[in-house]
């Protein structure tokens, strides 16, 4: 058995995956390539026949019901694989954008789909999945004959991807012993900054009723995450309320920056531990507007020097009234991965 060819994630991905969940009968999209070689019958046939093979040989059920049908084909040929992955994550972004709430389950699995790239003999599973908040792509050509095994244990819970390759001795992303070296590493260099912990985003609103709704959106650690160890955090000028203009809220990024650094209020006033997740010094989102979900919210990068050592807080407000800030306009589930890939081009 030997995995599928190189993937990736578009940029799109992570923000979906961060904010989509599943239905417990979600179903898998299954695409075919225009160069494969299926030899009889389009693709919903074979997707009937891999569901009637899997109920009754076993489920051993005499009659498919409804609830059976855990494959979705997408009868659109398409040229190649990465084509397929656009597609399924195109598909899951306009389903998010139509919901009235994100806490709505999808009725697609998003975290998987098969391609048909060669015969019906065989198909490409392609899984991603989160590991210490990283999210890593991996596929492997299995025969159809464990399909429905196989896609219903990954979609139950009761098999990991990582370890359904492992049965096959395929190396995958998944399953590889150092996906997480860097993120069990925490360390302090000689100036005491921590190493390897990547940055949590700041998030002002002028509005909370505005920012509420889209913190799940915004952040993929789970609600009860210590203060730290998320992806964004929501600041106000005035306690819970965010009251003030947007003009305000931004003076003040350089005294919040300040305050993170002190760890005045990380576990108690304790400061940081080794896992936690500096804020950002120079890039935050900004929810302003009262339809974040329709109108999106802006990534701001502020330019300043980052430098807080010796500056009170006072100080720190006037750089940030004379700093210039660049905003950049994006839907909300790319806010987080957007701020990162700035992040990322401003290390280079």
């Amino acid at each position: 058995m030997t995995s599928g060819p190189p993937v990736q994630l578009p940029p799109s991905a992570i923000g979906i995956l961060n904010n989509i969940r599943s239905d417990d009968w979600s179903r898998v999209e299954v695409y075919v390539l225009s160069s494969s070689n299926l030899s009889e019958g389009p693709l919903t046939s074979i997707c009937d026949s891999l569901t009637k093979s899997y109920v009754h040989d076993i489920l051993r059920d005499e009659q498919v019901e409804d609830y059976h049908q855990f494959l979705t084909p997408i009868l659109t040929p398409l040229a190649c694989v990465e084509d397929c992955i656009e597609h399924h994550f195109d598909s899951l972004d306009k389903w998010l954008l139509e919901q009235p709430a994100s806490e709505t389950c999808s009725a697609v699995y998003p975290q998987g789909i098969l391609v048909f790239e060669k015969t019906e003999q065989e198909a490409l599973l392609i899984h991603v999945d989160s590991i210490n908040k990283q999210w890593h792509i991996g596929s492997i050509y299995l025969p159809i004959v464990d399909l429905g095994m196989n896609l219903t244990s990954l979609m139950m819970g009761d098999e990991f991807f990582g370890d359904l390759c492992n049965g096959y001795n395929v190396r995958v992303p998944q399953n590889d012993p150092n996906i997480d070296e860097n993120y069990k590493e925490h360390q302090q260099d000689d100036t005491g900054v921590w190493k390897n912990n990547a940055p949590r985003f700041a998030v002002f609103s002028t509005g909370w009723s505005h920012a509420r709704p889209v913190e799940g959106m915004l952040d993929d650690a789970h609600e009860d995450a210590p203060f730290g160890h998320r992806d964004v955090e929501l600041l106000s000028l005035t306690g819970s309320q965010y009251l003030g203009n947007k003009d305000k809220l931004r003076v003040q990024f350089p005294a919040y920056v300040a305050a993170d650094q002190r760890g005045e209020r990380r576990h108690g006033g304790d400061g940081p531990c080794a896992s936690c997740r500096p804020l950002h010094k120079r890039i935050f989102i900004e929810v302003d507007n009262s339809q974040p979900r329709v109108d999106g919210v802006l990534v701001c990068t502020m330019g300043w020097d980052g430098n807080t050592d010796g500056r009170s807080d006072d100080q720190l407000a006037e750089i940030g009234a004379e700093a210039r800030i660049v905003t950049k306009r994006v839907g909300v589930a790319f806010a987080v991965a957007t701020a990162k890939a700035i992040s990322s081009n401003e290390a280079e």
